[in-house]
């Protein structure tokens, strides 16, 4: 006969080893809640820790496709913030390297804060202004501009003050 501390080993069933053995993995096991800090911010599940609060790691967004015309292919959008038919919002734009979006304006105002990518700034002149990936831009609305990407692909911040629209107007001579 085999014992086991006080208790004889063939007198227990097998079942009663298997809800044991079972109950001490789970109390024995750490349990960590989920909290937001294991959450993967991304602009369709960003972090809030409490209420008008929105954390978006940039590196996780999801982009999608920003079409209209005479934009170019592989131009891309993620929306951070808003609802931009309704009255404003906030988005990343991605420009592909040495593309052009085309010369437009906006009824709203808008803020650009360039964070990636040399570009040039297109006045509705046809003034060309080469800046750095790192720019501060705001508009007020109804000014005609186009963006030209440099070398590298671009990235910037939108932020739209009132409901979005774009109109399109040709491309100044002297810029083309």
């Amino acid at each position: 006969m085999q014992y086991h501390g006080f208790i004889r080993h063939r007198d227990i069933p097998v079942w009663l080893y298997c809800v044991v053995t079972i109950c001490l993995v789970l109390v024995l096991t750490p349990c960590t809640p989920s909290s937001a800090a294991d959450i993967i911010a991304s602009n369709k599940r960003p972090l809030s820790f409490g209420p008008g609060q929105t954390i978006i790691d940039l590196k996780n967004v999801v982009w999608e496709p920003l079409t209209g015309e005479g934009i170019p292919p592989g131009v891309r959008m993620a929306r951070l913030y808003g609802d931009l038919a309704a009255g404003g919002g906030e988005l990343l734009v991605y420009l592909p390297a040495r593309s052009t979006f085309p010369m437009h304006s906006h009824t709203s105002d808008e803020t650009y804060v360039w964070i990636q990518g040399d570009f040039t700034y297109l006045a509705a002149d046809g003034t060309a202004t080469r800046l750095s990936g790192h720019t501060y831009v705001r508009l007020p609305g109804n000014v005609p501009h186009a963006l030209r990407c440099g070398k590298t692909p671009c990235m910037f911040y939108v932020r739209y003050t009132g409901p979005f629209d774009s109109t399109m107007h040709p491309m100044p001579t002297k810029a083309r």
